[in-house]
């Protein structure tokens, strides 16, 4: 009796090992299908692509970089190639693209914040935070105009503004670089608010954030218009002049006689340009008659 249950105990437990075996060839057979079934057809083309982030590089350039076809399938991208294509780009700090189950990927671009805006002829462009300039593009006004400002000097002035609280920040209206031999790095600042700011640009950062402050003690109005705009002097310490005062005719005489003496130097440049223009147009056209 105990012989006859042994061998049917052990004849259940073979059948037992059998469905598993089973069980497990048809599940290693199924995900094998499953896999080449997506690897093989159209299901792993990438469907869609979502860009998020961009605001100076358009979706229309993105999609150029990617240079996706419609057979490009979503395991089988550069993923790090299309990353640095991306961040070559004017304007770009740092991408992130992402792969998603099943034929989906994602771009998340992080770009620099515009800063500030320059002329360019008739033009505006803006200045991002790094200091570049972005040349192909039209400038919104999106910060302050800055006038004069070259090399190292703008960088150092949007290094200022990087630093200067939000609310200062949105509150300038034009910046001027004004220069002269007893202070190489002054600059003036034309408020919204009407006032107007003298100062340093290598202490100019850590000035400016007092503004609120400083300005709030100028006499104002019912309506929070200033009684007696004036200037703010932050060259040394800080102190307000209004503009009636004999200290802010004089700085206002020295400014305009600079102003004057910067103009009359771009004139004469920009004669001594046209001269140099003119008289190779001659050279070209003579060696042309010869």
């Amino acid at each position: 009796m105990s012989a006859e249950r042994l061998k049917q105990g052990g004849r259940q437990q073979r059948k037992r090992k059998h469905r598993l075996q089973l069980g497990i060839f048809l599940a290693v057979t199924l995900v094998v299908t499953l896999v080449l079934l997506y690897m093989f057809t159209s299901i792993s083309y990438v469907k869609e692509v979502s860009i998020r982030g961009n605001a100076i590089v358009t979706d229309k350039k993105v999609e150029e970089i990617l240079n996706l076809g419609q057979n490009s399938r979503i395991y089988t991208l550069p993923i790090s190639e299309m990353e640095q294509n991306l961040k070559m780009q004017d304007g770009v700090k740092h991408v992130t693209i992402k792969p998603h189950f099943p034929n989906r990927l994602s771009v998340d671009i992080d770009e620099y914040k515009v800063r500030a805006i320059v002329a360019d002829g008739s033009d505006y462009r803006p200045v991002l935070e790094n200091g570049q300039i972005l040349k192909n593009q039209q400038a919104e006004k999106s910060g302050p105009i800055l006038n004069d400002f070259e090399g190292s000097d703008l960088v150092r002035m949007i290094d200022v503004l990087n630093k200067t609280d939000v609310a200062v920040r949105s509150d300038i209206s034009e910046i001027n670089f004004m220069p002269n031999r007893e202070a190489s790095s002054r600059v003036q600042i034309f408020m919204n608010d009407g006032l107007e700011v003298i100062g340093d640009l290598r202490t100019l950062g850590d000035k400016l954030d007092y503004y609120p402050g400083m300005a709030k003690d100028v006499p104002r109005d019912q309506n929070g218009n200033l009684i007696k705009p004036g200037i703010i002097d932050l060259e040394v310490g800080a102190v307000f002049i209004p503009y009636e005062s004999k200290k802010a005719e004089e700085k206002r005489l020295e400014i305009e006689s600079e102003l004057a003496a910067k103009k009359e130097r771009d004139k004469k440049k920009h004669d001594k340009e046209m001269k140099e223009l003119q008289k190779k147009v001659e050279q070209s056209k003579t060696k042309k008659d010869d």
